[in-house]
């Protein structure tokens, strides 16, 4: 067990190591990739993955403490996972507000997926200065402003926003200085892709699916404006079916 390097379990696996079973945890201190238990907020989970520290790839689902009542609702420090890279996580119950996100620096790669919370818990993910790709999917943001904030998502490449209710979305080019690719699936609410976000000099592709006429049109605006520029570069998909591109 010692040389374990990629660990996969069922979903429905919960993991329920008390202090005395620490001998047997670190057996599997070396592994790089974990995949897909079922974690609850709170302390326990935190104590769990401080015998992990090697990880890099972590896929999981949260779901309420019915260990830690106190904390049930509290997103568990993960700081502690000091080389992880990739980050994957789908929510299940109720999270408490106000809600702070602690996540590891190294983070490259982040997805989260049903958290439910209003946009300024954002800022924490946006605070994460390596962070290249961020896939928001299945509400894991909800509410029909988002207003973006200075100083955020410095290395940012890749965007993914999937099913989300989002009617207004106030971004710039200085808001994403480094992104490349830009995908939008079925946000049926979003009125328009802000037309800063054409002035990003990195940006190469952008992806729209199952989304209002509204916004399409303002992403061929966006095309559109940047080709009388100069800028042959930028690419725009749209794509009005269920099948993904």
């Amino acid at each position: 067990m010692e040389k374990l390097r990629h660990l996969h379990v069922y979903s429905n696996a919960v993991f329920n190591m008390q202090d005395n079973e620490t001998e047997k945890a670190t057996q599997l201190g070396n592994l790089d990739s974990l995949s897909t238990p079922s974690l609850s907020f709170g302390k326990h989970t935190e104590n769990i993955m401080r015998r992990f520290l090697k990880l890099r790839r972590l896929r999981c689902l949260f779901s309420e403490s019915r260990v830690d009542v106190g904390n049930s609702n509290q997103f568990p420090v993960l700081n502690c996972l000091t080389e992880l890279e990739s980050l994957k996580i789908l929510c299940s119950g109720r999270i408490a507000h106000p809600f702070k996100f602690d996540f590891p620096l190294k983070l490259k790669k982040l997805t989260l997926s049903k958290f439910r919370l209003p946009w300024d818990c954002i800022l924490e993910v946006g605070r994460l200065p390596n962070l290249e790709v961020l896939k928001l999917l299945s509400r894991a943001f909800e509410g029909k402003v988002w207003d973006m904030k200075e100083g955020q998502f410095p290395k940012l490449n890749f965007l993914k926003l999937d099913t989300l209710n989002l009617a207004q979305w106030n971004a710039t080019s200085d808001d994403f200085p480094n992104l490349q690719h830009l995908v939008l699936r079925n946000c049926r609410q979003l009125e328009e892709v802000p037309s800063g976000l054409g002035d990003v000099p990195t940006l190469e592709i952008i992806e729209v699916q199952l989304c209002r006429q509204s916004a399409e049109e303002s992403v061929r605006r966006i095309e559109e404006e940047q080709h009388m520029m100069g800028n042959d570069d930028l690419k725009v998909l749209i794509n009005r079916s269920e099948w993904d591109f």
